[in-house]
């Protein structure tokens, strides 16, 4: 039997991941965190055959992903649907995300613990670019399906 409590208790976690959605698209954080983290383990490992180092960098890599990819693909959706003349929507979509992304990725392994920190860097450059083109074309194309072309 389900007390009231526990009822209370599920409802305000929803609320909260119902409004963390509006900020970061959990999937594609998800997704992504065990893509670059598995990456990230790779290029550390067998470039320094240190496994203590190369599962800092791939935790480390795959927490970021989650949390700010999902906030990185979330904010290439708003900029993509938000701007009202598609082109800059879609340059923009592409470019601050990139940015912003490779920036803190960089930022991340340069801190203590990661062997490469550029090589654990050069797999979200070439991710994050290609990923970000298609997810805000993908969402302006949905957007604009829909009646809101501009």
């Amino acid at each position: 039997m389900t007390r009231p409590k526990e009822i209370k208790n599920r409802q305000a976690v929803q609320r909260v991941l119902d409004f963390g959605s509006s900020f970061i698209d959990y999937r594609m954080g998800a997704i992504g965190a065990v893509v670059m983290g598995s990456i990230v383990f790779a290029i550390n490992y067998y470039g320094t055959g240190n496994i203590f180092g190369a599962s800092t960098a791939a935790l480390k890599q795959g927490t970021y992903t989650f949390m700010f990819g999902g906030i990185i693909m979330r904010g290439a959706e708003n900029l993509a649907t938000r701007i009202r003349k598609r082109s800059i929507a879609l340059i923009a979509a592409v470019l601050i995300p990139s940015a912003v992304s490779l920036t803190l990725t960089y930022g991340v392994h340069s801190m203590k613990g990661t062997p490469k920190p550029l090589a654990s860097t050069i797999p979200t450059a070439f991710f994050v670019i290609p990923a970000t083109a298609t997810w805000g074309f993908l969402k302006r194309k949905k957007y604009d399906e829909r009646g809101n072309e501009k």
